[in-house]
């Protein structure tokens, strides 16, 4: 090569380019019995491995601050402090948790506090606790994993995403179905989101001042830089009046706020830019009696930390023939044939649960309902109806029931037996 030659290298080396990078797919984990509620982890990664890792970054962070801040476990460092009284000697991270309590005391004039039961009570964290626990396990696996593109990680309905940009659906409070049309869509990145109701649990706001249980019918949604100030903020506007909760939030930086009280919505100056608009939705009438509805009650199984299984629900007429699927969940399609039943009448469409911000409810509880519409949105006839559930573990057991229902101008309903991977299913038809 002369000299000539070697300089002309450089104007054609862009040309032969440079192997692109794969790009970044989703990578879903699904976890049920995680601090008392389920675990929903998205992972944006060119691999499995950085994917795989920073799930168990969070699974141990999580279960090493739930060490630290559980009050029902006697071997707990909240525990063992409030048994001494004495707070020399505490982890950096329960110094935090007590720390945001004492902010949040202030600033909500005594409705939030560490002893919600009022002066000399037990100290309580599991609120702000829970909301610390989703912070942390998330910047635990972003700092552990440098080479992942983005995070998501949603415990309980609450829920922090860095890196990515995702739609979040709203669950609506007067029908907080996992299959139902959500109230509102928002897109959110490098925040966290929280929603406060009773509509999950039951009343349960305490009011730290008086120490007494608050009854509300306010559902809140707050959009905040950390799922603590989220959460504390969408629980104390499910204790005040509209006015005085609205205006706390707008004095927050980086926070909105939805509140929904009797239907109405009121939002703060910045949170309709979050929003996105729902798509256009004609709903027939069901040909059922009015103010009648069908719901499914759905109590999933398993251990500590347990992986979600695969599961499929749908509706049957007498004659066999699919009339609705109400719900089809999975994370891996190479496992999604596992189930079986369903498989062949879909072939293969299945999609994952959408992100939704949801008061907390219980480990495994899902709820779905069904309209009383076909696939093409019309009204099905009155008459016997099978409901088939289908579930899968991923390396593990499968598990199916079927249940025959009369839908027609009576209240009915139908349990089917308890599997491996759920507990007695409720089905009911009649009056809301």
């Amino acid at each position: 090569m002369n000299r000539r030659s070697f300089l002309k290298l450089p104007a054609l080396l862009p040309l032969i380019g440079v192997e692109p990078a794969p790009p970044s797919t989703e990578h879903h984990f699904q976890y049920e019995a995680v601090i008392g509620t389920s675990l929903d982890l998205v992972v944006w990664s060119t691999g499995s491995r950085a994917a795989d890792g920073a799930c168990r970054t969070v699974l141990d962070e999580v279960d090493r601050l739930a060490s630290i801040l559980d009050t029902r476990n006697p071997a707990s460092e909240i525990a063992m402090l409030e048994r001494s009284s004495a707070a020399r000697g505490t982890s950096r991270e329960l110094r935090e948790v007590l720390g945001a309590y004492d902010e949040w005391e202030r600033r909500t004039g005594g409705i939030v506090s560490i002893r919600p039961g009022g002066a000399g009570t037990p100290r309580d964290v599991d609120a702000l606790g829970k909301s610390y626990i989703i912070d942390r396990a998330s910047a635990a696996a972003l700092n552990a994993w440098p080479a992942i593109d983005g995070l998501l990680l949603d415990i309980g309905g609450d829920i922090v995403i860095s890196g990515r940009s995702r739609s979040i659906a709203i669950a609506d409070p007067d029908a907080p179905y996992d299959n139902a049309r959500p109230i509102a869509t928002i897109d959110l990145r490098n925040a966290a989101v929280a929603t406060s109701g009773t509509y999950a649990r039951g009343e349960h706001f305490r009011d730290a001042r008086t120490g007494r249980v608050v009854p509300t019918s306010v559902a809140a949604t707050v959009v905040a830089p950390d799922a603590v100030t989220a959460n504390v903020l969408a629980t104390t506007l499910c204790m005040t009046s509209a006015d005085d909760g609205l205006r706390l939030v707008e004095s927050t930086p980086g926070a909105h706020a939805l509140r929904i009280e009797s239907g109405m919505l009121r939002r703060t100056s910045g949170f309709a830019s979050l929003e996105r608009p729902l798509a256009d939705q004609v709903q027939a009438p069901a040909a059922w009696p009015a103010g009648y509805k069908f719901s499914l009650t759905l109590p999933l199984t398993g251990g500590r930390s347990s992986k979600r299984p695969y599961v499929a629900v749908w509706v049957e007429d007498a004659s066999g023939k699919v009339v609705r699927v109400l719900a089809v969940w999975g994370t891996n399609s190479k496992y999604y044939s596992d189930l079986s039943a369903m498989w062949g009448h879909l072939h293969g469409s299945f999609k994952q649960l959408q992100p939704v911000t949801r008061a907390t409810r219980p480990a495994g509880k899902y709820e779905l309902a069904w309209d009383g519409l076909d696939a093409e949105h019309k009204p099905v006839p009155p008459g016997s109806y099978q409901v088939i559930v289908e579930t899968n573990q991923e390396h593990g057991t499968y598990a199916k029931q079927s249940g025959t229902i009369l839908l027609g101008d009576k209240p009915a309903s139908v349990t089917l037996p308890a599997t491996t991977n759920f507990d007695i299913v409720q089905i009911r038809y009649g009056p809301a």
